[in-house]
């Protein structure tokens, strides 16, 4: 496996008290899919895989699965070698993730996310999917919300997430049964932002 230095630059969310505010979820496919990038040759990565990108976005829409917003399409990604590495994004905000943040941890939190979520959302996405051109990995992450429950368990709190950056052949030997979660996370990067932080490289603990 080729190690590989995360160059995106990642942020917490704050959602406010306990009436609707920003969640960051995406309303429809024009907002799910990140169609707009800075560097032509990713640009053009992504209009090669176009059909796939909106084909994913189906998927989870008709299974009412939230999609972050501009979380589908290609993120970058920087080996030690400075080559840049383009991994198929697919960033989800499930309705039902969110915590009490004063009755757990955010190493539970982590924990819950790759026990529960994290296997239950990703394998909508499918190995040919990880055949499309010059794609070499799958970047998948999770966002949730840590709430005070006693204040209000729907609403206000702060978003946290979780990335797996899975290679190419350890997200397709995961999709296909061939490894477990546990062998193909071993293979991968994992980053998360807990409590408002800075996301920060993590081995999780199973």
């Amino acid at each position: 496996m080729r190690n590989i230095i995360i160059t995106a630059v990642f942020l917490a969310f704050i959602l406010c008290s306990c009436t609707p505010g920003p969640v960051y979820v995406a309303k429809g496919e024009s907002d799910s899919v990140k169609r707009s990038y800075n560097d032509r040759h990713v640009q053009s990565i992504f209009d090669k895989n176009a059909g796939l990108f909106k084909d994913i976005y189906n998927r989870y829409s008709s299974d009412n699965v939230g999609i972050y917003q501009d979380g589908i399409g290609i993120t970058t990604l920087e080996d030690f070698d400075k080559q840049q590495l383009h991994y198929l994004m697919v960033y989800v905000r499930p309705k039902e993730a969110s915590f009490d943040g004063n009755s757990t941890k955010p190493e539970e939190r982590i924990a819950k996310i790759i026990r529960d979520f994290v296997p239950k959302y990703v394998k909508r996405v499918r190995p040919a999917d990880l055949d499309g051109d010059h794609i070499e990995g799958l970047a998948f992450g999770v966002y949730w919300a840590a709430r005070d429950y006693s204040q209000c368990d729907t609403y206000g709190g702060h978003i946290e997430y979780l990335y797996i950056f899975f290679p190419e052949d350890a997200a397709k030997a995961y999709l296909e049964g061939r490894l477990s979660l546990v062998e193909a996370i071993e293979q991968s990067e994992v980053m998360s932002s807990t409590e408002l932080k800075p996301a920060q490289p993590i081995r999780p603990v199973f």
